[in-house]
């Protein structure tokens, strides 16, 4: 108890003092962790997966669990919108739910999002909803940038995000915490972990609920209307594993999510409400077998089901509008192997599998099932302590569209300690999704109706016959069964370490796509709303330069920073402006309408030329506090197309610039047990309309009581 009080009085001290004293080099400082930039490095090792980052050839970056507490995160969009290169965006069109992600320019549908290596389940518009997933049960978080077919899958086009679960149970443990702050928002977890049978195995549960009342940052809507809907969620994941003998180890691992959340839409012809719930169930079982002579084989099935059920219903007399009934099953088998020679001088792995999918849904003729199948094998070859050349060929098929060979290459040199130069490439392909091929749905709200490519013919008589289109324009006559999309990822760059304390990094990347499934306005419905479909028509391209830097100027004290430059365009576009086509021939420089020109073209719009992040943490051991001062800059953005030129040109709408500022405060007391946490997110209460789902200023506190203590090394 006297600790306790110790405690609270130190936290009182600190809280009335203005400035910090500097902690003296003398005194021993846990270094605060963050995250890392990794290429070609070993390490990594996860119980049920011989994938680590120091075998892929793409850049890594690598987020602990300790960087996501200071960071004072709650969900995993907030802990993404903050790291180099990344941009978090919402789906308008599912009321600001889906938060999607954004990598070196490709969109949320080209980013694969897993759970210990298994792909999650459950997409709105393309965009996985990054804010489903709790970061409380996260033991560190792996984003890789670039095409990596020969480890993840080729559908990662533009990168993954790999979520890591709690691995490695040595002593029991049980924690307890909770936050609470702005909007009524409660983030409540709790965590239980031990071994049994004399360390033969171990077990470890954990349980997040979380809920928020939402908000409203559009000044035009009327009181009472939101633009992110409240709602809440509960979510429980487990993980057990268990000796067999001394070479073969069962694991086992789980996940059960629900969320429900009510958009109220109180304005326009039809005030509505639409009513979401969504559910969640991963499941995992898999052998872990070393066999002597280094080889190790791992043997998994993994499965997943996503539900969604929305209704949207008037606000007047509860008629329901619309609703649409969603469900994703997948079940997956793999056998990994790997194979480290010569004191691991050559590292191997390979595997392969095959997924069944299925879909149903009240949409017509959007439900289905289709197969994958996949095999892999990548070398590791390090000759000399200064180099590494990795090299991967991977192999894709699927039941509708056949398969495709994809190959990646990477290299890491240190001519000196202080420099190493690196450099990748890596082929992708993705197939069209069944919501791009079978689609036919109508917004009841908004009126515009999707017709999928492979079903156009059909779906357009059938609308044709019921008196719904106005006119179909000659683009319609291009659409055709789609075709899969094809990537090529290109990395390089250098990473300086002019001394101990400071580390310089540069990497410059270019990724280009062919046969890129775009959705395209071809016609006009009787009630003046859009008729879209997709078409294989656009050449995208994304290139850029990225330099980060991290530095320890005193002992406890880290700081972090990057940059991206980022041009991502529409091939098609540039090419017909040039060649004067009539396709994108003007801009309307309001009133007055003029010839187009290359320079007009911004690019593809929701892309950032310039975004920017610092960070600083800051660690004073002897007083048990962890400091996080954090700023995100993201440059403006085309958003809508106004005069329907077919590009976002500078007369077009924007969103503006803007710089998040976000803090946190942590304070550990009675020895260790109590950890007592501020947070602070948005500290300028930056809002803008056109951001429907970035809330403003946020004050959370809470605490996290341990039943162990934990040494803190």
């Amino acid at each position: 108890m006297r600790a306790c009080i110790n405690g609270l009085l130190s936290l009182t001290l600190v809280l009335w003092v203005n400035v910090l004293p500097a902690q003296s080099d003398s005194t021993p400082a846990k270094k605060p962790l963050q995250a890392v930039t990794v290429y070609g490095r070993r390490g990594g090792e996860t119980t049920d997966n011989v994938i680590r980052p120091g075998l892929i050839a793409m850049p890594v970056t690598i987020i602990d669990r300790k960087t996501i507490e200071r960071m004072g995160s709650r969900r995993l969009d907030e802990v993404l919108r903050e790291q180099p290169g990344l941009a978090v965006v919402s789906d308008l069109g599912a009321g600001n739910r889906a938060v999607g992600l954004q990598m070196q320019g490709f969109s949320s549908e080209y980013i694969t999002i897993l759970i210990d290596g298994q792909p999650m389940a459950g997409r709105s518009s393309g965009n996985f909803d990054l804010s489903r997933i709790s970061v409380a049960n996260i033991e560190r978080i792996e984003i890789i940038k670039g095409a990596s077919s020969s480890l993840y899958g080729s559908e990662a086009l533009g990168g993954v995000v790999n979520i890591i679960t709690r691995q490695h149970i040595t002593q029991a443990q049980a924690s307890l915490g909770a936050l609470y702050g702005t909007n009524h928002t409660l983030d409540v977890t709790t965590e239980l972990a031990s071994p049994f049978a004399n360390d033969k195995g171990a077990a470890w549960l954990s349980g997040n609920y979380y809920r928020t009342d939402g908000f409203n940052v559009n000044p035009y809507l009327e009181k009472g209307s939101q633009t992110a809907p409240p709602y809440n969620s509960l979510s429980l994941q487990g993980r057990g594993r268990y000796a067999l003998n001394s070479l073969s180890t069962l694991n086992v691992s789980g996940r059960l999510a629900e969320r429900s959340s009510i958009m109220t839409r109180d304005y326009g012809a039809l005030p509505s409400k639409d009513r979401l719930k969504e559910s969640d169930a991963n499941g995992m079982v898999s052998l872990d077998h070393h066999f002597t002579g280094g080889l190790r084989l791992i043997t998994r099935y993994y499965f997943t089901r996503y539900k969604s059920a929305q209704e949207t219903y008037l606000l007047a007399n509860d008629h329901t509008l619309q609703s649409d009934n969603y469900t994703e099953y997948d079940h997956r088998a793999e056998m990994q192997a790997s194979l480290d020679r010569w004191q691991k001088k050559l590292s191997l792995i390979a595997g392969s599998g095959a997924e069944y999918q299925v879909l149903s849904t009240d949409t017509n003729g959007s439900g289905g099932h289709r197969y994958n199948y996949f095999a892999f094998v990548q070398g590791s070859l390090s000759p000399w302590k200064t180099f590494n050349l990795m090299a991967g060929l991977r192999y894709d098929g699927n039941s509708q569209y056949g398969g495709k060979l994809n190959p990646s290459l990477g290299l890491r040199y240190s001519p000196a300690d202080w420099l190493t130069f690196k450099a990748a490439a890596g082929k992708g392909y993705k197939a069209p999704s069944y919501r791009e091929s079978y689609q036919v749905f109508t917004n009841v709200m908004q009126g515009y109706t999707v017709v999928g490519a492979n079903v156009f013919p059909k779906g357009l008589a059938q609308l044709t016959d019921a008196g719904l289109i106005a006119q179909v324009w000659p683009l319609a006559a291009q659409v055709a069964p789609l075709k899969a999309e094809t990537s090529t990822s290109y990395n390089m760059g250098f990473s300086l370490k002019p001394y101990a304390r400071l580390e310089l990094n540069f990497n410059a990347f270019y990724n280009a796509i062919s046969n890129l499934i775009n959705t395209q306005q071809v016609g006009i419905k009787t009630n003046g709303s859009q008729l879209f479909s997709y078409l294989n028509v656009a050449r995208v391209d994304t290139k850029g330069l990225e330099a980060g830097f991290s530095f320890q100027p005193v002992s406890g004290l880290i700081l972090t920073g990057s940059y991206q430059l980022l041009y991502a365009r529409d091939r098609a576009v540039i090419d017909s402006i040039r060649t004067h086509s009539p396709r994108y021939a003007t801009v309307r420089s309001s009133p007055v309408i003029r010839a187009s020109k290359e320079k007009d073209y911004f690019g593809l719009p929701g892309r950032s030329r310039h975004m920017a992040n610092v960070q600083a943490f800051y660690a004073i051991r002897p007083w048990g506090l962890d400091v996080s001062l954090r700023g995100s800059y993201r440059g403006k953005y085309g958003f809508l197309d106004t005069d329907n030129n077919g590009f976002i040109d500078p007369y077009d709408v924007f969103v503006k610039g803007y710089m998040l500022v976000n803090a946190s405060l942590q304070k550990r007391i009675c020895r260790n047990r109590l950890t007592l946490q501020l947070t602070l997110d948005n500290a300028f209460n930056h809002t803008d309309y056109l951001m429907p789902a970035q809330p403003g200023r946020m004050l959370l506190a809470g605490l996290t009581w341990n039943f162990q203590t934990h040494s803190d090394k």
